[in-house]
């Protein structure tokens, strides 16, 4: 439907992708829940995702980010999705895009990769990063939430 080129091993890498960050996402849904009253989860769920999303790399290059938040983006699970996601996609030597204009400044996916800032990104320290993200947060959910059963005891 968008023109993708009908490579396997690359939607195996966009569906992993797609599903490392949705279980990620999950996984800090269950530790928001786990550790906070519904009140204060739902007061607190959106406010913790502002600057995850902020510094995704969506909205703002990862060049453009001033030095002393440089930190922000390597804790965004989110921008290991994403760049993950346009690496498989535009990433491992695929071929130019098809443009009826005379000049199209992104016909080359490598200019596209460069111009995201993502030119000298790897797709398994991506992987790696989110499946961290995973065991991490569930890790964390599960002794916040066994802390939580114990106490009520």
């Amino acid at each position: 439907m968008t023109s993708q080129p009908p490579e396997a091993m690359r939607f195996i890498m966009l569906l992993t992708m797609c599903i490392l960050t949705s279980l990620v996402a999950q996984s800090l849904g269950l530790l928001i829940g786990a550790a906070m009253s519904v009140e204060n989860g739902v007061f607190f769920g959106p406010v913790a995702s502002v600057p995850i999303l902020l510094f995704s790399g969506f909205f703002v290059n990862f060049n453009t980010i001033p030095g002393y938040l440089q930190w922000v983006p390597y804790v965004s699970y989110i921008r290991y999705g994403f760049e993950g996601a346009m690496i498989s996609i535009y990433g491992y030597g695929r071929e130019k895009l098809s443009c009826s204009e005379v000049y199209c400044h992104f016909r080359s996916p490598t200019k596209f990769l460069e111009e995201m800032d993502m030119a000298t990104a790897e797709y398994w320290i991506d992987a790696v990063a989110l499946a961290g993200f995973f065991l991490l947060l569930r890790c964390v959910a599960y002794l916040v939430l066994r802390l939580k059963l114990r106490s009520k005891r």
